[in-house]
């Protein structure tokens, strides 16, 4: 789809073949997320869990696009496995009454996570020391500023909120280890096939 979208605007003058892998590229992560929003949109129609999509989705986006994680490699994966994980966090948040003390473990336990690990790249895009630096950086001041926003809820007592920001840090953090573990069989694979 993205391929098709350059052609016509190439054909139409609108664009030049030069520019050609950075406008699919672009356009394929605009679809991508036009997609997941879209399959968002449904699950909140079927659901009725909108406000449960929300307080998950709006921390978990704004600190994934600085912290990274795992990345699939073939989209339709990603969208489902999106689409399947938004769905169980919300019907998850929907039926959580109250913050409970176990939650707050792991969510402490996945703040350090981030904290410590964040960005972690994927093999599409590698990250330079210096980009390492900076999307580290953000992404900790982001998650300072969650974890901040989540102890102001929970004192006034908005526990839809301050659950919605804990699952969201512990998903992240989860594929955090994941996206680790992904690059680092990755580059074992690459050094046993050079040998």
């Amino acid at each position: 789809m993205a391929g098709r979208l350059f052609e016509l605007q190439s054909r139409n003058g609108i664009l030049e073949e030069k520019d050609r892998r950075l406008y699919e590229y672009a356009y394929g992560v605009l679809l991508g997320r036009v997609v997941i929003y879209l399959i968002i949109v449904i699950l909140g129609i079927i659901t009725g869990n909108w406000m449960e999509m929300i307080v998950f989705l709006l921390p978990f986006t704004v600190l994934r696009q600085y912290a990274g994680g795992i990345h699939l490699e073939k989209a339709g994966g990603c969208m489902a496995v999106s689409g399947i994980l938004v769905l169980l966090c919300s019907l998850y948040l929907a039926s959580a009454p109250a913050v409970i003390w176990q939650m707050r473990i792991i969510w402490f336990v996945a703040v350090g996570v981030i904290f410590i690990m964040a960005p972690v790249d994927a093999s599409s895009k590698k990250l330079d020391a210096k980009e390492k630096k900076v999307y580290g950086m953000r992404a900790r001041v982001i998650l300072v500023i969650e974890c901040a926003i989540a102890g102001v809820f929970s004192v006034i007592g908005y526990s839809l909120i301050v659950n919605g920001i804990m699952v969201a840090h512990i998903v992240l953090a989860s594929g955090l280890i994941l996206g680790w573990i992904k690059n680092f069989f990755d580059k074992e694979l690459d050094v046993t096939n050079y040998r």
